[in-house]
């Protein structure tokens, strides 16, 4: 009884059926693994894009420490040297009572072309460059079709030679 069980066609099916399913399952969940290691928000590649992130924010604090640095110095020399204080204060545009300012073309040009780190976009905490994980489920459940469809057609491809062979052989 075994041994008709094995020949039965529609037994045969539904086994190929069976193994075609077990493979898309393992396809879907290996390739679900594989992609979230390596391309999650989580994975590998954007643990190394955070690094570089936290690279980026320890060069801006040393540049935010030079200027903080800058202006205590600048805050004290105002404080304490009188002269200094009426130069800036010029340099600004306040003048004394009397004074007339006159601004030549090339000087105007020149004022503001200064870089200071205030000109450096912040950067963004709390974002991610992996993949969602909605966009992974769509890739393993793309890869399980594709295994699904190639074990079926592995299972219907010999079956037709095997029909088309009796055929001719019946010719």
């Amino acid at each position: 009884m075994s041994e008709t069980h094995l020949r039965n066609p529609t037994g045969r099916g539904l086994s190929a059926l069976g193994d075609a399913l077990s493979n898309a399952l393992c396809a879907c969940l290996i390739s679900y693994c594989v992609v979230s290691f390596f391309a999650g928000q989580a994975g590998i590649l954007a643990y190394r894009d955070l690094k570089e992130g936290i690279a980026q924010m320890n060069e801006r604090i040393g540049a935010l420490t030079e200027e903080n640095k800058n202006l205590q110095d600048m805050r004290i020399s105002l404080s304490t040297d009188a002269d200094r204080m009426a130069r800036e204060a010029r340099d600004i545009g306040y003048l004394r009572p009397g004074e007339k300012m006159v601004i030549f073309p090339s000087a105007a040009l020149g004022a503001g072309a200064s870089s200071t780190p205030r000109d450096i976009e912040p950067l963004r905490a709390g974002s991610s460059t992996g993949l969602p994980d909605s966009m992974i489920k769509l890739l393993a459940v793309m890869t399980g079709a594709a295994v699904l469809l190639a074990s079926l057609f592995m299972y219907i491809a010999p079956k037709r030679r095997q029909t088309l062979r009796k055929t001719e052989d019946r010719s």
